[in-house]
């Protein structure tokens, strides 16, 4: 006999449940409930026994009720405010990114693994908190370590919730692919892959030397930098000291950072003077002679 649930009173039941598209079973009803409770199905799982009109629901049925334990929290009770930092995480990890780079002197780049420990980390705490929730989706667990939206769809679909945070991460992301420089402006560094081009390039009337050969080999204590101006260009400056007209003087050699990936001279200081463009000649041709 059909109970009101939609589930058939019978302890000789024989169980199908739906897993990747594909029918399952049949299994018992205890070896279903086992399956429950490891997390190999969850309260979504969509079962069907004889007696029912179509698939339900595991959560539907009357087999949950002799868990002995609580259903899940409703998705409006589930506090959201950790799944939105990690909407937001593309650009918050960007930004950290940058940040290390700027402050350890490595290319941003090459510090692509802080975004993803950052999303994995969030994803799996959100995870635990769900799971003390009462929700069994140990599938989850696998979404956050290999493919961060589709937790966040899966999250949103399972708690039915409005999956706006899903969307939000996947906007994030695509900005950051398309307008990394916003990252530089905001955080006034630059990605320390334009000071090491700028040492492997070569002056046009210099082929022979290295922007870096000519510095390390002219210069005392060689410093270089590169920054986000107010004006959102980027510019690498070279400090250091030299001798000039038989004195020692801290210099400044400024160049500013074009997108095609070419450099132009923008300025020089000698003890903090502007130098005229001339001098700058003077000592390029002095660098390269060295």
């Amino acid at each position: 006999m059909e109970n009101e649930s939609g589930t058939v009173n019978s302890d000789s039941e024989e169980w199908y449940y739906a897993s990747n598209g594909q029918k399952i079973g049949a299994v018992s009803k205890s070896d279903l409930l086992n399956l429950y409770k490891a997390e190999n199905i969850t309260l979504s799982t969509r079962v069907w026994t004889t007696g029912m009109s179509d698939w339900i629901e595991l959560g539907q049925t009357d087999l949950i009720k002799k868990v002995n334990t609580p259903p899940p929290l409703k998705g409006n009770d589930i506090n959201n405010t950790l799944v939105w930092i990690l909407a937001f995480v593309p650009i918050l990890g960007t930004v950290l990114e940058y940040l290390i780079s700027g402050a350890i002197g490595v290319t941003s780049a090459s510090l692509w693994f802080v975004t993803v420990i950052l999303n994995t980390v969030l994803c799996i705490i959100d995870q635990r908190k769900l799971k003390r929730a009462g929700y069994q989706i140990k599938e989850l667990l696998v979404w956050a370590i290999f493919l961060v939206p589709v937790y966040l769809f899966r999250r949103a679909y399972i708690l039915k919730q409005k999956n706006i945070y899903a969307i939000v991460w996947c906007l994030t992301f695509a900005i950051l692919l398309f307008a990394p420089s916003v990252i530089s402006r905001t955080t006034g560094v630059a990605d320390p892959s334009v000071v090491t081009n700028l040492k492997n390039a070569t002056l046009n009337s210099y082929p022979n030397k290295t922007v870096g050969q000519m510095v390390d080999n002219y210069f005392g204590n060689p410093s270089w930098k590169a920054i986000v101006a107010n004006d959102g260009n980027t510019y690498i400056n070279i400090t250091g000291n030299i001798t000039y007209d038989g004195k020692t003087v801290d210099v400044l050699l400024q160049y500013k950072y074009n997108s095609n990936n070419t450099y132009d001279f923008k300025a020089l200081e000698f003890n903090e003077v502007p130098q005229a463009k001339t001098v700058y000649q003077q000592l390029v041709q002095s660098m390269y002679d060295s």
